[in-house]
């Protein structure tokens, strides 16, 4: 087993914990949708978190082609940022109790400091991590624009409690990762 493979298994382990938890919630939201009120933001921001959980792990390949991660710290900083998905996870989704209602735009605005201040901890550890490819001299404008995008986007919900601008947000940040999935190659698999 090579260092490359190594390592992606713990990262392919530490993005299952992830996904687990997305999917999870979700069940859990089906199962008690009679008792859930207003999920249009925890659902939203799910599935936006669902496609950067993809973007990442498929991006992770990159490192195979010439990253030799040598220190610790070079492989502390490429796990770092699949291990803050996992935290964004579990802050996101909701713990729901059998039979009583809840309220998913409360709990939305309940858990947004903690949300988008570690998604952008993921976007700053991810950019430190792409750092290491050999290209990244050459692409780092084009590896930072989008994440850049979409970080700039949190400021107004840090600001706000408005329904409008974290809905406009929310928007704009579904459009902008959907249209990328279509349009960003996968690159180095």
């Amino acid at each position: 087993m090579s260092k490359f493979e190594f390592i992606m298994m713990f990262v392919s382990v530490v993005v299952a914990f992830s996904l687990a938890e997305l999917m999870m919630g979700w069940g859990r939201l089906i199962r008690s949708w009679q008792h859930v009120q207003r999920p249009v933001f925890v659902l939203g921001w799910s599935f936006w978190l669902l496609v950067v959980v993809t973007f990442h792990y498929l991006g992770f390949w990159e490192y195979q082609t010439g990253v030799d991660l040598r220190s610790v710290g070079q492989m502390l900083l490429g796990l770092s940022a699949p291990i803050v998905l996992v935290l964004l996870s579990f802050v996101l989704t909701p713990e729901l109790r059998e039979g009583q209602p809840m309220d998913l735009e409360e709990h939305y605005f309940r858990i947004k400091d903690w949300f988008f201040p570690l998604a952008l901890v993921f976007f700053v550890l991810s950019a430190l991590a792409d750092s290491l490819l050999p290209d990244f001299r050459d692409t780092w404008l084009t590896r930072v624009a989008g994440p850049g995008l979409l970080a700039l986007s949190f400021i107004p919900l840090f600001l706000t409690r408005n329904r409008r601008v974290h809905m406009a947000v929310l928007i704009f940040n579904l459009v902008l990762i959907v249209v990328s999935s279509y349009t960003i190659n996968v690159r180095a698999l």
